[in-house]
C-alpha cells in the first residue's frame, strides 16, 4: 500500500454489510441529517465515510506517515469480515479470549477513529484562537497568549499561520491518542459480555458515520472508561451487537443471542440517527422506510402513547436487569431471580430477548 490519501474513518469492510452489490460493487442509500430526504441516487461506499489523509501523520512525525492508515488496513479492516461471520453466525456461542479481543477492537475502532474528536477541538481552537486575538492584542498588534498547552507569541497579521500550527498540532494529538485509548479501551472491556440481536419482521437496521452508540447505565456524565456503559452497534440490517457493562462475574467465554422484534429496530434506528454526525445508511430502501416508520409511529396519537408507555416499562426493567449483571454476573441467583419475577409479569409476554437469555441460562444449568 503506498500513499494511501482516500482513507475511510468508516471502513468498507463494515459499509458492504449495509449494502447492495452490483458487479463487485457497493452502494448505500444515504441521507444527510439536515436534508428530508435521502439522495436520489446509491452512493458508492467508497465515496462515503471518507476523508483525504485523515490518518496522514505530519511531516517529521515518523519515518513512514501513512503508518496508522496501514495499521488500520491490516489489522482492522482486513480482520473485520471474519468478525462479522462469527457475530452473525447463530451456531457460534462460544468464543476465545483471542477472539473475545478481536470483536472487541474491530468494532470499538469504529467509535475511536472516527474524526468526530479531532473535529470538535479544531472548532475549539478556531474559537479560542479568535478570543484571544481578541482579548489579547496590545498596541503593537501582538497577540501572546498560552493556548492549548503551546505558549503563541504572534503578529496578528500571522494569526492563521498560528492557527495552521494549531491544527497540526491538534491532528498529532489526535492520531496518537486515540490508538492508545483503543488499545486500552480493547483491555478494559474484556470482562464485558457480548450479544447479538437478530431482528424478526419487516424493518431493517440502518446505521450511520458515527455507528457506535455509548452510555452509561446509571445516565453518568460520558466517560468511554466508565464501567456502566452498554455499547451498540448495528452490524448489518438483520443483526445488532451489544457489549454489556463489565463484571467479573460474566461468562466471559459466551456470546448471548437473542430476537427482536419491529419496535426495537424502530427505537434502535432512531438512536441511529440521533447519534449520527452527518450521514444515516443502509440498504436501498431502507433510509426511506426508516422515514416513514419514524413518522408513522412516533405522532403523538392514543395507540402510539399507549405504545411508549409500554417502552418505557421495559427499558426501566431492561436498566434494572443491566444493572444487576453489572453488579453481581448474569448467572448469579439475584439477576436470575429477578428475570425469572419478570417473565411472570404480563409486561414481559412477548419479551423474546428476556425468555431467550433465561432458556440459555436453563440449558447451561445456572436456574436456581
Amino acid at each position: 500500500m503506498s500513499k494511501p490519501r482516500h482513507q475511510h474513518y468508516i471502513p468498507k469492510s463494515y459499509l458492504k454489510n449495509f449494502a447492495l452489490e452490483q458487479d463487485g460493487k457497493y452502494f448505500v442509500e444515504a441521507k444527510l441529517k439536515n436534508e428530508t430526504a435521502p439522495k436520489e441516487r446509491l452512493i458508492s461506499i467508497r465515496d462515503i465515510c471518507v476523508d483525504k489523509n485523515i490518518y496522514t501523520l505530519p511531516e517529521g512525525a515518523a519515518d513512514d506517515k501513512y503508518a496508522i492508515e496501514k495499521y488500520y488496513a491490516s489489522e482492522i479492516d482486513a480482520v473485520y469480515p471474519e468478525i462479522y461471520q462469527l457475530l452473525t453466525d447463530d451456531s457460534v456461542t462460544t468464543i476465545s479470549d483471542d477472539l473475545r479481543r478481536k470483536i472487541i477492537l474491530t468494532t470499538m475502532s469504529l467509535f475511536f477513529r472516527t474524526p468526530k474528536f479531532l473535529n470538535l477541538n479544531a472548532q475549539r481552537i478556531n474559537w479560542m484562537l479568535d478570543m484571544s486575538a481578541n482579548r489579547f492584542i496590545d498596541t503593537k498588534g501582538r497577540v501572546r497568549v498560552q493556548l492549548n498547552g503551546q505558549q503563541l507569541d504572534f503578529h496578528i497579521d500571522e494569526i492563521e499561520r498560528a492557527r495552521a500550527q494549531l491544527h497540526i498540532t491538534n491532528k498529532l494529538t489526535f492520531l496518537q491518542q486515540h490508538l492508545k485509548d483503543l488499545h486500552e479501551f480493547v483491555d478494559f472491556k474484556m470482562n464485558a459480555g457480548p450479544s447479538v440481536i437478530t431482528v424478526d419482521g419487516d424493518i431493517d437496521l440502518i446505521t450511520s458515520d458515527n455507528p457506535v452508540e455509548m452510555h452509561s447505565i446509571f445516565k453518568n456524565k460520558f466517560d468511554p472508561f466508565d464501567p456502566t456503559n452498554i455499547i451498540q452497534l448495528p452490524l448489518d440490517n438483520r443483526h445488532y451487537l451489544i457489549i454489556y457493562p463489565n463484571t467479573e462475574e460474566v461468562m466471559k467465554e459466551m456470546v448471548f443471542r437473542s430476537h427482536r422484534d419491529f419496535y426495537f429496530v424502530l427505537t434502535s434506528n432512531h438512536n441511529v440517527e440521533k447519534n449520527s454526525e452527518d450521514w444515516i445508511l443502509g440498504r436501498p430502501g431502507t433510509i426511506q422506510a426508516h422515514l416513514s416508520d419514524q413518522k408513522k409511529h412516533w405522532e403523538e396519537t392514543p395507540e402510539n402513547l399507549a405504545k411508549v408507555s409500554v417502552f418505557e416499562a421495559l427499558a426501566k426493567d431492561a436498566k434494572e436487569i443491566a444493572t444487576l449483571i453489572d453488579t453481581y454476573g448474569i448467572t448469579h441467583e439475584i439477576t436470575i431471580r429477578r428475570i425469572k419475577e419478570m417473565l411472570e409479569h404480563p409486561l414481559h409476554e412477548n419479551d423474546t430477548e428476556l425468555k431467550e437469555c433465561y432458556c440459555e441460562l436453563k440449558q447451561k444449568g445456572y436456574i436456581i
